[in-house]
């Protein structure tokens, strides 16, 4: 029996198509033809894979004389059910409108349609055969403006090049913004459970707020926040921490921070302040736009770590916050790749048209 070979390039490419296929004889084919890569014996792949030494050796002679396309190709479709070409098509169409919730929704709309009747088993067997699945939606806000998005991440790209520029004034970058956690009321997340199992978690009244005006630079990774455990953040507390980064870095000659529409940005002792110190400078992020501010990743981060259990008092709450915020250098590893200037903005043309008419 001749060996198989296999270069990086094609076993990446075997595991790839491997990973994406839905068809069962497809992936036993592929594995057969890694394992015997793998210096796997034959006898062992084909128990493995319950199959017989000669069907195992036809994938072999079809894969070295025909190439890996030939492989997967199925020229035995099975069964090919009960809908015909043509309904096949109305039906993924029909799906593709996000207009079902479950399948027995499927099910009566095939019924009621065609007059074809599958059960709750067939009509999933079906729905897996035809390549339609079940999975999240994906949310958006459909008031954001992808243009505006767009200019700003350019206009973020002017700031680091002029900052760089020999004889530039000495400027530091923030992304800027605040975060409410409220004890007991944030504690909303996934976990793997025991089939049946309901897992109960406490919640609390969502009277305590924990209030965090916090500001990330993306040059040099620090991170500087403001809590208010009593007062809200506003135009006076703004100010504080305005004050709170001058006095951290009193070299700067020129302070970015990118901010979005909050009223208090805007207010009469805020803007009283900044025309006293010109060093500041906001840059306003676009409406709708918390995927091109670099802190919200933050925020989420910090969610998932501090707010994903319960916590018996508040001020546990505020001790997991602390825990999470002022030891961001023990997140180092997860945070390197997570908080980088990498904006991912949707292009007009995937926004349905219903949204864009609307916005």
């Amino acid at each position: 029996m001749k060996p198989i070979t296999l270069t990086s390039e094609q076993r990446k490419e075997i595991e790839r198509r491997r990973k994406e296929t839905l068809d069962r004889r497809v992936y036993q084919r592929l594995t057969a033809v890694l394992a015997v890569a793998a210096d796997k014996t034959r006898d062992e792949v084909a128990e493995l894979l319950g199959v017989s030494l000669s069907q195992l050796g036809e994938w072999l002679r079809v894969y070295r004389n025909e190439g890996l396309d030939a492989l997967c190709a199925i020229h035995n479709k099975g069964d090919p059910g009960k809908l015909t070409a043509n309904q096949i098509a109305q039906l993924k169409t029909q799906v593709s409108t996000g207009c079902f919730r479950n399948s027995d929704q499927i099910r009566h709309w095939v019924e009621s349609t065609f007059g074809v009747r599958y059960s709750s088993t067939g009509i999933k067997d079906m729905l897996k055969r035809i390549g339609v699945s079940y999975h999240q939606v994906t949310g958006f806000l459909w008031k954001a403006n992808p243009d505006k998005q767009h200019a700003f991440v350019k206009r973020v790209a002017r700031h680091k090049r002029e900052a760089k520029r020999p004889g530039a004034p000495r400027a530091r970058r923030y992304y800027v913004d605040a975060c409410h956690p409220v004890w007991g009321l944030d504690l909303v997340y996934g976990c793997w459970l025991l089939v049946g199992q309901r897992l109960l978690v406490g919640m609390g009244s969502g009277r305590k707020r924990l209030n965090i005006l916090g500001a990330y630079c993306p040059d040099d990774h620090e991170y500087l926040d403001y809590r208010l455990t009593r007062d809200n953040i506003n135009g006076e507390q703004f100010v504080n921490f305005l004050r709170l980064l001058r006095s951290r870095h009193p070299e700067t000659e020129r302070f970015i921070l990118y901010v979005d529409g909050a009223r208090y940005y805007d207010s009469p002792v805020v803007k009283q302040w900044l025309r006293r110190h010109p060093e500041f400078h906001l840059s306003q992020i676009p409406a709708y736009s918390p995927n091109v501010n670099l802190i919200e990743r933050l925020w989420k981060f910090l969610r998932a770590k501090a707010l994903s259990r319960w916590h018996k008092t508040f001020e546990d709450m505020q001790a997991a916050v602390s825990a999470v915020l002022d030891h961001l250098e023990d997140y180092r590893d997860e945070l390197r790749t997570l908080m980088t200037e990498k904006f991912h903005i949707l292009d007009k043309q995937v926004i349905p048209v219903q949204y864009r008419e609307a916005a």
